[in-house]
């Protein structure tokens, strides 16, 4: 009895205790969802993974993806395990540098998205893509040679380590407590340290080479005109394919991927709208910028139309501009 009277007061002092505890109970609010493409590879094969970051909040709240990113320190990182699976024993044998050696030619940055609650945003990253690992962030990692076996491949995320960070993001501790100024709820609340995505096996085996129907999607075939004209590089024909017969772009087989477009673009005409396309061509993979034109305005019935009211006070019967026109005007 006097055990059991013990093990009451015992109980009754932690639950006391608890409420001057404090723990990370908070629901993560950004989640971020790591997927690989093709599950087997060889070494220094380019190797295709997409990173698909979700806003989990009832909020519409913005974040920050690496963008054209050029110098600084990475936002995002990769990290690849070797597992004992007697064990279960994870050991890191490679992760990417944080700081980046890159062309800075061109003054690059972070991109800031919008996030209407539940949605999300997706992005590629290309491994052991070379030709473009000077020029363009997503090309921007590459894997060492692996010994032939399974790894574990886990990205992290941590846009503290970016200076613009602080206009979207709170950071709390790993208690569950606000760093620095009081609750903000424009600002999505993400750990100091950054999130991690979930683990993804990759497959090295140097000797067999996976069949490239494993990745094919879409409603394309072997015959598809469009996918021939990108693989040969006719970059007027395959505006000319968009313009006319074209519907879903992302899904045909030589599109890696497909950016999502601005989030907004100016009311007045005519503006402009872009996103930036990978394409897979027999020279290796492509970045393109596709743009519109959003509106038109009518030059010469704008001009009959200001001289007939500067002579006549009369407002002419004539349409000067139109607000349907969208048209493909570049792939560059």
């Amino acid at each position: 009895m006097k055990l059991a009277g013990t093990k009451f007061l015992a109980l009754l002092v932690s639950i006391f205790l608890s409420g001057m505890s404090h723990a990370d109970l908070r629901m993560p609010e950004l989640a971020m969802e790591l997927i690989l493409k093709k599950s087997v590879h060889q070494n220094r094969e380019i190797i295709q993974f997409e990173v698909k970051f979700t806003n989990q909040t009832d909020r519409d709240l913005s974040m920050i993806i690496p963008g054209s990113q050029n110098k600084g320190q990475r936002i995002l990182q990769l990290q690849v395990f070797s597992v004992n699976n007697a064990t279960n024993f994870y050991t890191k044998i490679f992760e990417n540098p944080l700081e980046l050696k890159m062309d800075t030619s061109f003054i690059g940055s972070v991109y800031f998205k919008r996030l209407r609650a539940g949605e999300s945003v997706s992005i590629p990253l290309f491994v052991n893509d070379s030709s473009n690992a000077r020029k363009y962030i997503y090309s921007n990692y590459a894997f060492p040679d692996f010994q032939d076996g399974s790894y574990e491949v886990i990205a992290h995320y941590n846009p503290f380590l970016d200076p613009m960070a602080q206009y979207v993001f709170q950071a709390y501790d790993d208690h569950g407590r606000t760093v620095g100024d009081s609750l903000n709820p424009e600002k999505m609340q993400i750990n100091a340290y950054g999130i991690y995505s979930n683990y993804i096996q990759l497959t090295i085996n140097s000797k067999m080479r996976t069949s490239s129907e494993e990745n094919e999607q879409g409603p394309c075939s072997s015959s598809c005109r469009f996918c021939r004209h990108i693989e040969k590089e006719q970059w007027h024909r395959v505006k000319k394919d968009i313009i006319h017969r074209v519907d879903n772009i992302a899904k045909h087989r030589q599109v890696l991927f497909l950016f999502d477009g601005p989030d907004a673009v100016l009311s007045s005409l005519p503006s402009y709208y872009s996103r930036q396309i990978v394409l897979e061509t027999r020279n290796g993979i492509k970045y393109k910028e596709l743009t519109w034109q959003i509106g038109r305005i009518f030059s010469l019935r704008s001009f009959i139309h200001k001289w007939c009211y500067w002579a006549f006070r009369w407002n002419a019967p004539l349409r000067t501009s139109s607000s349907k026109y969208f048209h493909l005007i570049s792939v560059n």
